[in-house]
């Protein structure tokens, strides 16, 4: 899948002077994955994203940031399926409201015809 390319994950956070560089790397393929703090909680669009929240309990975590994470997942007509995975030590409040968030999204977004079953 990603033949001739570094196997190695690239890691960027907020202050990093080559953030912009190394998610244009993932974006274009450059590279399989990136380790991230939330910097890709809104505006990213990326084809074929997966994204796993590490830590997912920790109270940076709110409802509404996970919504938006979650949020970057299946971005794209071609490919508009896709997994979004909480990793962590037991369930937060907003875990929980999160998801019951999302899943109440998505059926409205059936009855409307937005989405196939």
């Amino acid at each position: 899948m990603f033949q001739g390319l570094s196997p190695e994950l690239s890691i960027v956070h907020s202050r990093h002077p080559d953030r912009k560089e190394k998610v244009m790397a993932l974006r274009n393929g450059i590279v399989p994955g990136l380790l991230t703090t939330t910097i890709l909680e809104r505006g990213v669009t990326i084809e074929r994203l997966e994204v796993a929240v590490i830590g997912a309990e920790h109270e940076v975590f709110s409802e509404s940031a996970l919504v938006q994470i979650a949020g970057r997942v299946g971005r794209s007509f071609a490919y508009p399926a896709g997994t979004i995975t909480f990793f962590h030590y037991g369930k937060s409040k907003a875990m929980v409201e999160a998801v019951h968030h999302i899943q109440m999204m998505n059926k409205d977004a059936m009855k409307r015809g937005l989405l196939d079953e």
